[in-house]
């Protein structure tokens, strides 16, 4: 069962004295890359937080965001901090707007004091009821993300079928006329040899050795039988539990190799159009393939 690498999940969690918000994203990564944006208190639960996202996920670039408030009006615990890179880059931001349309006066303390998280409020340390809550909250929106992930997974997976079903339907078109192909192609080029030699003695048994040696580098046997067992380990790989996203693009690589080869390879117009339609297959696979964890 194949999953998706992209994914959203939003989670709230509430005790007694605290509510946990967490936010997950993912989107398509080789490999695994995990960032957290977590209030400053948090800081000690970045490795834990990485470390069950692995144990769960293999690929994918996950976005973690978390906040934590204390419930009711209680201001015991909180400490409340500028956004000074945040606050800069609104600045910013209002200069520009202001050159660029030639507006005159000043930009106040309170236009950015009024800007969502230029000041936050945090908890001044994390105690175990708070440690054991961003954990869970954690865990609960990462199995949602998941789903979402299967989800999408199961879809991508569809079209992915249909596709190496389609390109297994041309490749038995191919390997069905292969015989025939190079019957056509020997009786072709002996007629061009008769016409080409024509008052010329030359020795038929040479003219038949020659003949079948051009005859056999256009024969794609080879390439029809291994793009059978590719196809058919494709198949194994794709419902298989564990995370087979690399192994999946690898053999789609080799697939390619063996229609880009039938396709060099053969002088038959049928043939030409079915590796036509094979590469566009494979071109709408790798597409898939490039969001499979």
């Amino acid at each position: 069962m194949l999953k998706s690498m992209t994914g959203f999940s939003r989670y709230e969690n509430q005790s007694e004295d605290l509510t946990c918000k967490v936010e997950i994203r993912s989107v398509n990564n080789r490999f695994i890359d995990i960032n957290t944006r977590l209030p400053k208190s948090l800081a000690p639960l970045e490795l834990p937080l990485k470390k069950m996202v692995k144990t769960k996920c293999a690929r994918g670039s996950f976005d973690i965001s978390i906040a934590i408030e204390k419930n009711g009006d209680s201001e015991a615990g909180l400490e409340v901090n500028p956004n000074l890179p945040l606050a800069t880059e609104y600045l910013k931001a209002f200069k520009e707007i202001q050159d660029g349309l030639g507006l005159k006066g000043e930009i106040d303390i309170n236009t950015i004091l009024s800007q969502r998280d230029v000041v936050k409020s945090e908890l001044k340390k994390v105690e175990f009821s708070c440690e054991d809550i961003v954990m869970q909250s954690v865990d609960r929106a990462l199995t949602d993300l998941i789903k979402m992930r299967e989800d999408e997974g199961k879809n991508l997976e569809k079209d992915i079928l249909n596709q190496i079903s389609s390109i297994e339907t041309l490749r038995k078109s191919i390997a069905a006329k292969q015989s025939i192909t190079i019957q056509k192609f020997q009786e072709k080029l002996n007629e061009k040899i008769k016409i080409l030699t024509s008052g010329i003695e030359i020795d038929p048994a040479r003219i038949a050795q020659e003949s079948a040696l051009l005859a056999d580098r256009c024969d794609v046997t080879e390439e029809i039988v291994r793009l059978k067992s590719h196809l058919e380990q494709f198949n194994i790989l794709i419902v298989s539990n564990d995370p087979q996203g690399r192994k999946l693009e690898f053999l789609t690589q080799e697939i390619n190799r063996e229609v880009n080869t039938t396709g060099s390879k053969t002088i038959d117009l049928e043939v030409s159009s079915a590796v036509i339609e094979m590469k566009s297959c494979l071109e709408k696979i790798r597409e898939q393939l490039a969001n499979i964890e």
